[in-house]
């Protein structure tokens, strides 16, 4: 006979849901490779809806926890010797990036703002490869601070990309995964449009919006690992 779980309330089920796969994953009831128990086992384990069931998986994926293969059922792609040191740094890595990102939304809106202002034709055209190029997230901001020309700028926003850099390998952070970074191309070409109609404030606007969901974002990433801790 299969071990029933007792949600509680308070939380989100499907976040429950979640935390118990991973504990399950943390005590080595399941190791790498190991194949889950079906939606309809999960649910009847748990005591919820195919739905709860479901997002809980999907955000399981998304994080790099595990592999759901059409037809097949969903495959553990981590081990607990590899769960608990990846979970400890990014701990250590949550609250650099949440600081790291506010000190961009106090910056980078009005930096975007003043870009609309003073971008050449050249420097645009450049800024639109990069929405449409496969480049690193960061690759877009590096050139659109380009475009005032100063040094300084540029130094601030490598130093903050250095402390950025994701810490750990098994768990794939919202930047690399496929749907997040479809919205951020989506955001950044907003941005791009209204640096090249020299609409300064729509360009503040669009970066604070893009920046403020990159926040919230990994806010919600951090959650999947802490649910206590995800937001300051």
């Amino acid at each position: 006979m299969k071990k029933q779980y007792t949600l509680t309330s308070g939380k989100k089920l499907y976040e429950q849901v979640l935390e118990r796969i991973k504990g399950m994953i943390a005590q080595g009831t399941y190791q790498k490779g190991d194949m889950l128990p079906s939606e309809k086992e999960l649910m009847e384990m748990m005591g919820v809806s195919r739905i709860t069931v479901r997002e809980a998986l999907r955000l399981l994926s998304e994080a790099g926890v595990i592999e759901t293969r059409k037809g097949k059922g969903s495959f553990i792609l981590i081990d607990r010797t590899q769960l608990t040191p990846e979970l400890m740094a990014l701990k250590d890595y949550q609250q650099v990036f949440l600081y790291s990102t506010d000190a961009r939304i106090l910056l980078e809106p009005a930096i975007a703002q003043k870009a609309a202002a003073e971008a050449s034709a050249e420097e645009l055209k450049v800024l639109e490869e990069c929405v449409c190029a496969t480049l690193p997230e960061d690759a877009f901001h590096r050139t659109l601070i380009g475009m005032l020309h100063n040094p300084i700028l540029l130094e601030w926003f490598d130093q903050l990309m250095k402390v950025e850099a994701y810490p750990v390998s098994a768990l794939i952070p919202p930047a690399r995964q496929r749907s997040i970074s479809a919205d951020f191309s989506d955001q950044h070409l907003k941005i791009c449009k209204a640096i090249r109609n020299k609409n300064g404030e729509y360009a503040y606007f669009y970066m604070k919006e893009h920046l403020e969901y990159v926040r919230e974002t990994y806010e919600e990433y951090f959650r999947l690992f802490f649910p206590a801790e995800g937001s300051k």
